[in-house]
């Protein structure tokens, strides 16, 4: 199999889609490590996310477009090899930041072969495979970033109000994202034999289950930065994310006339308008934390 092949199944530049849960948990980050940031963000991005892309490339043997690649290669043997050294060097860079760390990694690499894997197959599960993506990289990819990227104990991590909340509206975020990824799958998943999440809801259920969990997002954005008297940094994010909100409606309404809209193209769109505006989003708050603490 070419190398080339084997580099586009690792799919890294979809790795940009998973940066503004990472983001988010840095901008509400008290202190920072910047060795730390950067190390973590190396082993997330351009190792383990990767590996997992592979691995879920080589057992589904894609026939037609997946997130990122409108035409996959078939993956052979390698691309499965390259996984395993892929999350073999990115548990190592977290293995150097901390063992805790670690294994915690190590637990999202099970959590996401399970995913993929024909034994176990969670995607096959429309509930389980859901649950299985709100928590692992939503909230649990927030904790990591979170915790392990400041020089604090970790009671005193915990206890921050930058903690609970903003970890479950990433979480919130990924549950309305993630159906709408799948909406252009259904007949390809219907002929693996995956009763995937957004196959459950149907095409139209995909878009009103993902419309209440945007909405969610933002009431509970709302109820945290108003809570912690950081009510400006509300109005910005709703700022930000006016163009998200204007492409999904627009989308919608395109659906609603005709379902064959559903579609690679306009998905892709979407996950890259969405997570431009989030990771700007996110960088905006670091950078007026910054320069909020630069003496006058």
């Amino acid at each position: 199999m070419p190398v080339y092949h084997v580099i586009q199944l690792l799919r890294i530049p979809f790795s940009y889609y998973l940066t503004p849960v990472f983001l988010f948990a840095l901008s509400m980050a008290e202190t920072y490590n910047m060795d730390k940031i950067v190390l973590l963000f190396i082993a997330l991005h351009l190792f383990i996310y990767p590996a997992s892309n592979a691995y879920n490339s080589f057992m589904d043997q894609d026939e037609s477009s997946v997130g990122g690649l409108k035409n996959p290669p078939k993956a052979g043997n390698e691309v499965f090899y390259v996984s395993i050294v892929f999350d073999l060097i990115g548990l190592g860079i977290c293995y150097y930041i901390s063992i805790y760390l670690c294994f915690l990694v190590l637990g999202y690499v099970i959590v996401s072969r399970a995913y993929s894997w024909h034994g176990i197959r969670l995607k096959k599960y429309p509930l389980i495979s859901f649950l299985t993506v709100f928590v692992f990289q939503g909230a649990y990819i927030y904790a990591l970033v979170f915790v392990f990227t400041q020089d604090l104990p970790l009671y005193e991590i915990i206890l921050q109000n930058n903690f609970a909340i903003p970890a479950l509206i990433s979480s919130m975020n990924l549950a309305g994202i993630y159906p709408l990824t799948q909406v252009y799958q259904h007949k390809a998943d219907e002929k693996a034999g995956d009763y995937t999440f957004s196959r459950w809801l149907g095409i139209r259920g995909t878009f009103e289950f993902s419309a209440v969990c945007f909405a969610v997002v933002a009431i509970l954005m709302g109820y945290h930065f108003t809570g912690t008297n950081q009510s400006h940094l509300f109005y910005i994010f709703m700022l930000f994310i006016f163009p998200v909100v204007a492409y999904f409606l627009w989308w919608a309404a395109k659906v609603w006339m005709d379902v064959k809209q559903a579609n690679f193209r306009y998905t892709m769109i979407l996950n890259k308008v969405a997570s431009t505006s989030l990771n700007l989003y996110f960088l905006s708050i670091i950078a007026i934390k910054h320069f909020h603490e630069l003496p006058l």
